[in-house]
């Protein structure tokens, strides 16, 4: 899965609006994506419309929006900077936004905030520590607060990721201070680093002169083998190839991971091993790893046989590590045999373009021979109305069987040399004609009609439906390959 922030803009006045859009691959539609929104200072005031700083995107067509509307609050407190986040798919993608203050308000009594840290760094097992100093601000005020970067689970103290500070004197005029101390959990998860986040939350106007984060550095190392499998397309027509990538952590090199394919509907998905070119069960295994990667390339297999499009995904056997959604579209390649019949105009509408092609051919094909001689020139087969008493120059012979023709030119040139060369006779073609022509050579192609018809076909993934209707007898010449 991969996940993409974008804005409409990144400042953004007071009274007007941002659009921030999320692009995915991957996911299918209507699945909620979670946000988080914060920053010093911000809260629900600074929105109009909003009852929480949280939601959810919802995607379709891998891709999801909200629009927020910035309140005029007629408070002076500068620039102020809030995030966007996606806490839930571990790879900390966030986007941040500007708000210039328009507001005109005395801005001599505004409180001002400088938050400063002990450490800029720290490691599990260590303690993350806030100073927070302001002026304008009274002795005994309560300020609230909230951490971000890390979860709560992080903490030794689970409460404090968030609460309320209270603001002591200090021995500067006008001046208050507190401080936060965050006591980090050795969990032994590999986590990679992390950065903390202090937020600020007052219920008066201030200003943010100073502001510091904490990164925390990961010392601890998960053993537990882990997968992850993806694809490098979600749609694949019958006759193509996706390929599926298989990346691994804590998995020694050489070893052989098994993979499964499975029906999205498992009772009526259609999926089989004659979707597929040399699978087996629909299962195999992947190549040993290498450098924790290893891929499959699973094509396709064009069966000459209209169908809806069919949905499958590739996991590992007994594990949660999957890929997404894959559907087979089909080809639109149909097996067009001898007493086929076709009804009227048929226009199909495929997610991605498809080309009609009919496939002219035998209904079967095998080894022959001659069980004797009755095929050989004989001076006994005579046309009729010629006797054998004849000189041998006014004989016509034949033979009393019929011709297999396969040519690589146009069946009405060979006919003529047939006839004007090699046979005094004639031809007459009755038997099987497998002629590879150029499409400026064909002389005709017809289709029987029965009557109108309507297909339907569907999409599960897109829950797209088309009713294909043949109302008329329409070929397109140009689009048939033979």
């Amino acid at each position: 899965m991969a996940y993409t922030l974008a804005s409409s803009s990144v400042n953004v006045n007071e009274g007007s609006n941002v659009t921030i859009t999320l692009y995915t691959t991957g996911l299918t539609d209507g699945t909620l994506v979670p946000y988080n929104i914060y920053g010093t200072g911000i809260n629900l005031q600074d929105f109009n419309n909003r009852t929480l700083l949280s939601g959810n995107f919802s995607i379709r067509g891998n891709q999801a929006s909200i629009k927020l509307d910035i309140k005029n609050d007629f408070q002076t407190e500068y620039v102020e900077t809030f995030t966007l986040t996606l806490p839930n798919t571990g790879f900390n993608e966030s986007i941040n936004i500007n708000i210039n203050d328009t507001s005109k308000t005395n801005s001599s009594l505004i409180a001002k905030f400088y938050v400063t840290a002990d450490q800029l760094v720290v490691l599990e097992g260590q303690t993350a520590k806030f100073n927070i100093r302001a002026t304008n601000v009274d002795p005994g005020t309560a300020v609230a607060y909230s951490i971000y970067g890390i979860q709560k689970e992080d903490l030794t103290n689970q409460s404090l990721i968030n609460g309320i500070i209270t603001l002591n004197s200090t021995d500067v005029p006008n001046e208050t201070s507190a401080n936060i101390s965050l006591p980090i959990l050795t969990d032994y998860l590999t986590e990679g680093q992390e950065t903390i986040v202090l937020v600020l939350s007052p219920d008066f106007p201030y200003v943010l002169e100073l502001s510091a984060t904490i990164v925390v550095q990961d010392t601890s190392f998960n053993t537990d083998p882990y997968y992850y499998l993806s694809t490098d397309k979600d749609r694949v027509v019958e006759g193509s190839n996706v390929t599926i990538y298989l990346n691994t952590y804590n998995v020694p090199d050489g070893t052989v991971i098994p993979w499964r394919i499975y029906p999205l509907d498992p009772i009526n998905g259609g999926i089989t091993d004659s979707d597929f070119e040399n699978v087996s069960n629909l299962s195999g295994f992947f190549p040993p790893l290498s450098a924790n990667v290893a891929n499959i390339i699973l094509q396709i297999r064009d069966d000459l046989v209209f169908e809806n499009t069919e949905v499958f995904y590739v996991g590992i056997p007994e594990t949660i590590y999957a890929t997404g959604y894959i559907s087979i579209l089909d080809s639109g390649n149909t097996l067009i045999t001898t007493d086929d019949t076709f009804t009227g105009n048929i226009n199909v509408k495929f997610l991605d373009p498809a080309v009609l092609q009919a496939n002219l051919g035998s209904v079967t094909k095998s080894l022959s021979f001659w069980k004797d001689t009755t095929g050989l020139l004989s001076e006994n087969m005579v046309l009729q109305g010629k006797t054998s008493y004849e000189v041998p120059d006014l004989l016509a012979l034949y033979h009393p069987f019929s011709y297999v023709i396969r040519s690589k030119i146009s069946i009405e040139n060979w006919r003529n040399s047939i006839k004007s060369l090699l046979h005094p006779a004639g031809l007459t073609v009755f038997s099987e004609i497998n002629n590879d022509t150029a499409l400026a050579e064909i002389l005709s192609l017809a289709v029987k009609t029965t009557g109108d018809s309507t297909i339907s076909t569907s999409d599960p993934i897109t829950s797209d439906a088309t009713d294909v209707d043949a109302s008329s007898t329409l070929l397109d010449i140009s689009r048939i390959q033979i």
